[in-house]
């Protein structure tokens, strides 16, 4: 009688090797493909962290360099006492100081997140805009209106001269733009966004630094 060739498979060493390699080769693959998915979910929530403390300190130092200068400013333009007027100066300098500290780590963050090619949009915002066409003039400005003392037609003048308070609306405005898009741009750098998806976002976003910044 010929035999069936199944029967080995009935055999109870079989079932032992084939368990083995179920649970032992296949559940130590899927067990890893777990972990993987685990990990890269840790991944994503530590960069989506650090995303959101970058803008966050990125954001107060702005604003608080902002506010000091509006106080200054109404000190200036209110005539202050000697003791007013040095005290909001004092909160300004000590917003300067904090700006100037803060700034490197800042962009290091902004580094970390970003692409060389949307580090480059959002550092050059900053920097050339935010910094060179907004906060320097700002400073510049304070400082020159100061220096005229008790002459309030001449503090007055120089006030209106270099806009200050276009300058000011303009640091919150730039500032908020370039949050913005540091927050966007780094969602580009995930796997699963699309080329086509990618350049549409890094244009709207250079679009939009470009209408709130100088």
């Amino acid at each position: 009688m010929k035999l069936d060739q199944t029967t080995w498979l009935r055999h109870p060493l079989v079932n032992v090797v084939l368990g083995f390699i179920l649970t032992g080769v296949l559940g130590t693959a899927i067990t890893q493909h777990f972990m993987d998915q685990r990990e890269q979910e840790k991944l994503r929530a530590q960069m989506a962290l650090d995303r959101k403390q970058a803008i966050q300190q990125f954001s107060r130092v702005n604003a608080e360099r902002k506010v000091r200068a509006e106080m200054m400013l109404q000190a200036l333009r209110d005539n202050s006492n000697d003791e007013e007027l040095k005290a909001a100066i004092q909160e300004y300098e000590n917003a300067y100081v904090a700006w100037s500290v803060e700034r490197p780590g800042t962009l290091l963050l902004f580094r970390g997140l970003l692409s060389p090619e949307n580090y480059q949009l959002v550092e050059d915002g900053f920097e050339e805009s935010l910094e060179g066409k907004i906060f320097n003039p700002i400073r510049r400005c304070l400082s020159t209106a100061l220096a005229q003392g008790d002459d309030r037609e001449a503090v007055n003048k120089t006030l209106k001269s270099c806009r200050i308070d276009e300058l000011l609306e303009l640091s919150g405005t730039c500032s908020q733009a370039l949050a913005v898009a540091v927050s966007e741009l780094a969602e580009t750098s995930s796997e699963w966004v699309v080329t086509e998806d990618r350049m549409e976002l890094q244009k709207r976003t250079r679009d939009s630094i470009s209408k709130a910044c100088p």
